[in-house]
């Protein structure tokens, strides 16, 4: 049977349709809900287990906990039934020391590996906090251009480890309070375009973005496609998802378009006791993503 140009354009607009409606219903189907904070004041272990009976599936280790030995902190976590979902990385990329970036590449080196045996599927990297502190070199290079190669080049040396280990290394865009830097995923992007590597990828965290970007949804659905980690927290006060009631629908979508199954990990302050407030947050959030 021959089929007419019009039966052909609705076939394919099927096709696609449901390719749309396949990754979205993978998306919802495998996205995972994890804990950073807020959370009290208890050994690593204790934590651990709090996040599980809440109901978590995860936790994000900060430094706090990175110094420890690897197998102190892989028996913390074993049996409690909670994943470890991401750790930070050095946060030294861009210093201006020569020596100290250098002891950044190795300590990201041995991070990716410990992230690796914790199974944990990413490492956490903020360029720089702070204000500027390199030396404008113009017409040669501004200061921004020296620290975007600097980076560049820092991440061209970890993208064999990177790579090997498996682990995707996020680069974080905070807000201007907090760096001069990289504040929008924009400025994320542009770095992880010039590297080059399938395993960078882009923490979006939805505090910062409030902040700083003028639209979130129309931000990640130009990058979205980079997100590979999701930090939620309310308002500039950044309370737990929830508490203000900020919608995260339109982020949401926009994710879902682009396939995302990772981690939406809160990242909070708490609006009261925090087991109470996380219990609350992770409710928020998962009827957020299941209406998104």
């Amino acid at each position: 049977m021959k089929l007419s140009r019009r039966d052909m354009l609705n076939a394919a607009g099927t096709v696609l349709a449901g390719g749309v409606f396949s990754r979205q219903a993978q998306a919802a189907a495998s996205v995972r809900f994890g804990v950073r904070g807020p959370l009290p004041d208890l050994p690593l272990r204790q934590r651990a287990s709090l996040v599980k009976e809440i109901g978590f599936d995860g936790i994000e280790l900060g430094p706090e906990w990175l110094d420890r030995p690897l197998e102190a902190i892989q028996k913390d976590v074993d049996g409690t039934g909670v994943a470890v979902s991401a750790i930070v990385g050095s946060i030294g990329l861009l210093d201006t020391d020569p020596a100290k970036r250098a002891q950044a590449i190795e300590l990201d080196r041995r991070r990716l590996q410990i992230a690796r045996e914790l199974k944990a599927d990413c490492l956490i990297e903020v360029p720089t906090f702070g204000p500027n502190k390199f030396q404008d070199l113009s017409p040669v290079m501004n200061a921004r251009e020296v620290e975007e190669r600097l980076l560049v080049t820092g991440l061209k040396e970890l993208v064999g480890d990177i790579e090997r280990s498996g682990v995707t290394m996020l680069l974080e865009p905070c807000n201007h309070k907090e760096t001069h830097f990289m504040y929008q995923q924009g400025q994320a992007a542009k770095i992880i375009e010039r590297v080059d590597s399938p395993g960078l990828g882009i923490l979006s965290d939805f505090y910062h973005m409030q902040l700083e970007e003028p639209s979130i949804s129309e931000t990640l659905s130009r990058h979205g496609r980079l997100t590979r980690y999701v930090h939620l927290a309310d308002g500039a006060q950044r309370l737990e998802p929830g508490a203000l009631k900020f919608d995260y629908r339109p982020g949401f979508r926009q994710l879902k378009k682009w396939g995302y199954s990772g981690w939406l990990t809160v990242e909070s302050k708490a609006s009261d006791n925090p087991a109470a407030a996380l219990g609350r947050a992770l409710k928020y959030i998962k009827q957020q993503w299941e209406e998104a």
